[in-house]
Formats: C-alpha cells, sequence, structure tokens
C-alpha cells in the first residue's frame, strides 16, 4: 500500500516582521453547507461565492508511479486525506443598480468579481459592508476577497484506487506503467475474500450468495512449475484483472487475480442457483496440463435450520424421556416404602 501527498497549498501574511504560515484549510475556510450563502443588502444585487472545481484528493494509497512513498494497509486507514477549492467573491446583478459605472461592467456579462466592482468609489463602501455582511454569514474572516472549501477524502475513491486519483490528476490511468502494476501486490487487493485451496481433479464447493471467495490452485498439484491457470465459468473464458483494485471496487462477478494462478468470485443468489462450473487449465513447464472442473452449488440457511430444528427436537425428546423416567423411579419409591 502506498501513500501519497499530492501537495500542501500554503499561505502567509505579515505580523510585523514576523511570518506566520498557516494551511490553505485552517485559513478563510467555509463549513460545509454554507458554501451557498448570498448577501443582497446593495440593491438590486447578489454578492456570492462562485466555486472553483475540486482539487483531486491530497494522500492516496497507490503503486510508486503516483506515490513514491510504502505504507502498510492498516496506516493508509488513518492517513489523513482532503480536497478543495477555490472560491472567488462575486457580484451577481439583479435588476437596475441605480450606477452608471456598475451598470457597464454589467453591459457584458450578468456577474462580475467583487474585486473589479468596488473600484467605484461612489459604491465601495456599500459594497464593503455587504462584502461583511457574506463573509459573516459564511464564518469566515471578514477582511478576505478570497475564499475555500475543504472536503474529506475517507469515503473517496480517489483515496483508495490509484487509477481514480491519476485520472483525476492526469485526465487519463494510461500513465500508470504495466512494471507498476506487480507492484501494488505487495499489498492484496482481494484480501478479505474467503480462500478455497484446490487439490483434487474434481471440487464441489458450497458457496454463499454476494460472498467474496479466492480459489487457489495448490502448487504441490500437477507435475513441474505452474506456468499459468486459464479458467473458464461455464464454457465462457474468465479475463484476467487488468489494473489491481480493491475488490469492492471490481464491476466484474468472476474475474482472475493478476497474480495469474488464482480466480475471484463473488455470485448472485440467481447465479449460483444455476450449479455453474469454472474449469481451471494449468500449463507447466513440461509439456504437462492439468484439468481442475469446480462445481458451485447454492449454500442456504435451510440445511443449517433443518440441522437446527433436528436438535432442538433431540433435546426435547431427551428432557422428556429423562423427566418420565425420574417420575417411574419417584413412584417406584414410594411404593416399595410403604
Amino acid at each position: 500500500m502506498y501513500v501519497c501527498s499530492i501537495f500542501l497549498l500554503t499561505v502567509s501574511f505579515v505580523s510585523g516582521a514576523q511570518y506566520n504560515y498557516l494551511k490553505f484549510r485552517e485559513f478563510n475556510s467555509v463549513p460545509k453547507g454554507l458554501e451557498e450563502s448570498v448577501d443582497r443588502s446593495f440593491p438590486n444585487t447578489e454578492l456570492f461565492i462562485k466555486w472553483e472545481n475540486w482539487s483531486c484528493c491530497s494522500a492516496c494509497c497507490c503503486p510508486p508511479a503516483v506515490c513514491k512513498q510504502f505504507a502498510t494497509s492498516d496506516n493508509c486507514k488513518v492517513v489523513k486525506s482532503v480536497r478543495n477549492r477555490r472560491g472567488t467573491l462575486m457580484v451577481r446583478r439583479k435588476g437596475a443598480t441605480g450606477d452608471d459605472t456598475l451598470e457597464d461592467l454589467f453591459s457584458k456579462v450578468d456577474e462580475v468579481k467583487l474585486s473589479d466592482a468596488l473600484e467605484i468609489d461612489n459604491i465601495k463602501t456599500d459594497l464593503d459592508n455587504s462584502r461583511i455582511s457574506l463573509a459573516k454569514k459564511l464564518s469566515i474572516p471578514t477582511e478576505t476577497l478570497s475564499v475555500f472549501q475543504t472536503e474529506d477524502c475517507q469515503n473517496n475513491a480517489q483515496k483508495t484506487d490509484c487509477w481514480e486519483l491519476t485520472k483525476c490528476l492526469y485526465g487519463s490511468s494510461n500513465i500508470l506503467p504495466e512494471k507498476e502494476v506487480a507492484l501494488v501486490e505487495e499489498r492484496d487487493v482481494c484480501e478479505n475474500a474467503s480462500i478455497f485451496v484446490l487439490r483434487d481433479a474434481y471440487n464441489i464447493l458450497s458457496l454463499e450468495p454476494e460472498k467474496l471467495y479466492r480459489l487457489q490452485i495448490d502448487l504441490s498439484v500437477g507435475d513441474g512449475n505452474m506456468i499459468q491457470a486459464n479458467f473458464t465459468f461455464n464454457g465462457e473464458k474468465v479475463e484476467s484483472l487488468e489494473h489491481v483494485r480493491d475488490c469492492a471496487h471490481q464491476p466484474k462477478r468472476i474475474f482472475q487475480h493478476p497474480n495469474g494462478q488464482d480466480v475471484i468470485v463473488r455470485l448472485t443468489e440467481e447465479q449460483l442457483s444455476k450449479n455453474p462450473t469454472i474449469v481451471a487449465v494449468i500449463s507447466y513447464q513440461n509439456p504437462a496440463r492439468l484439468e481442475i472442473v469446480v462445481d458451485i452449488v447454492l449454500q442456504t440457511k435451510k440445511k443449517e435450520e433443518r440441522t437446527a430444528d433436528k436438535e432442538q427436537w433431540f433435546s426435547m425428546i431427551l428432557i422428556s424421556s429423562l423427566a418420565v423416567c425420574g417420575l417411574i423411579l419417584l413412584g417406584l419409591s414410594l411404593f416399595f416404602l410403604r
């Protein structure tokens, strides 16, 4: 698992001869829910924030091609990752403003930067009062003309899927070279899957719907070192996973692991009810080939319920029998004591 710090924007201001540096997310940051606030105290205008697009997340769990730093899967979960966007204070025309210079600004567009409108001496004070009013609604310092907003990337796909992050950074995921794909395997993409090891030529597996399984071929079977394994699902070829992603992000229900030896399965109840068959054809360094067949059946709770019912009935019969025996012994005791 790789952790990548994309960038850190800082701003500074001078206080006497001393410089103070603050992270952008701690400076002029608009709290969530207030970003659409407006102020209409200046006649026939509306002050608002025009937001730019969100940046990419600031940290991620990616291969070295993107991140260059290594961390374990657990460490990735606690990595702080945020994205931000910049906002500009704007003035929108809602009607005749009564100021010719401001009307000239609005002659070509319906909204202008507040900084441009503040250059007009006749309305500068009133517009600035409107800006201060809006700043208070936004819970930001009243002296600012530039604002930011930040958002936690904890649940954003860019933090856990390096291809999504690469798309955001470069517009395409093709920038990741193939040689980097193997390095991502240092973290198992399907680490939460239940594992079945296939050792026999014929196997029957009972699987639960929507549960993640990993079918591994025992490397000790066959003759010689395994070169590759080709899988089919009901006669159709199982596709290999081109890019390593967490299994939770995989749209496919069955695919071959990037290691070329395992197959990952997460089937629906409908698929399992049809008793599908997986066939693995294994190639070795010598000319030998081995075929392993896996018949899959739907695992339901009915069998467990029937077993539980039988155990319950057995317990009731046993208790009843013991109670009857106890009554008989008690009766015999009273009979001989008379």
